[in-house]
């Protein structure tokens, strides 16, 4: 038997209180495109014990809507609303679990300020990257919150990265040619 081949993050799920809402803040914030919706508030809810079981549903939650939301290249987002008995907020970075996601542009500043403007958070102002495998002259980050409270991460790495001198491994933009190294020719550019 041979391996499986992961190709990749195929999208990344987001439950929501109100679908409509959040897919326009998705299209206001980072130009997102609705791919497919595939049922909503007109059609017959998705619930019951298969359902709960299928995806680890608490009893009693009921699926109103889904859609899935293109932004830029990568991971789709899929929106869910729920609604159910027992919701958790958001988890916060110190929870286990998934905690955030991260947006690659080229222009945080004006990211950030046209996430804000369409109703979403900055927890700070742009900063640049504390890691010393990641630091360099303009690589910044600046978490944010959504309406509803999923983190996000705005994230550009226009200069080279310390990393890249520990392994010939890359980060997809870094082979995208967003953060392409500057100066001497490494092992990764003389490959490609």
């Amino acid at each position: 038997m041979t391996a499986p081949v992961i190709r990749g993050v195929n999208h990344i799920g987001i439950t929501v209180p109100d679908i409509e809402a959040a897919k326009s803040f998705l299209m206001e914030a980072f130009g997102g495109q609705v791919i497919y919706q595939s049922f909503g508030p007109q059609d017959p809810p998705r619930q019951g014990p298969e359902f709960e079981r299928a995806v680890g549903a608490f009893p009693g939650t009921v699926v109103r809507a889904q859609a899935m939301v293109k932004i830029g290249t990568g991971p789709d987002i899929e929106l869910f609303e729920m609604h159910g008995p027992e919701q958790a907020e958001p988890i916060r970075a110190s929870d286990f679990g998934i905690t955030h996601f991260a947006l690659y542009t080229d222009d945080i500043d004006a990211s950030v300020e046209r996430f804000e403007k369409a109703g979403g958070t900055p927890l700070t102002a742009p900063r640049a990257i504390p890691y010393a495998t990641e630091k360099g002259p303009g690589n910044k980050v600046c978490y944010c919150r959504m309406p509803w409270g999923t983190t996000l991460e705005f994230i550009t790495t226009p200069d080279r990265m310390a990393y890249h001198d520990q392994t010939d491994l890359r980060r997809w933009q870094d082979e995208d040619g967003a953060g392409r190294e500057k100066g001497p020719a490494s092992a990764h550019s003389r490959r490609c």
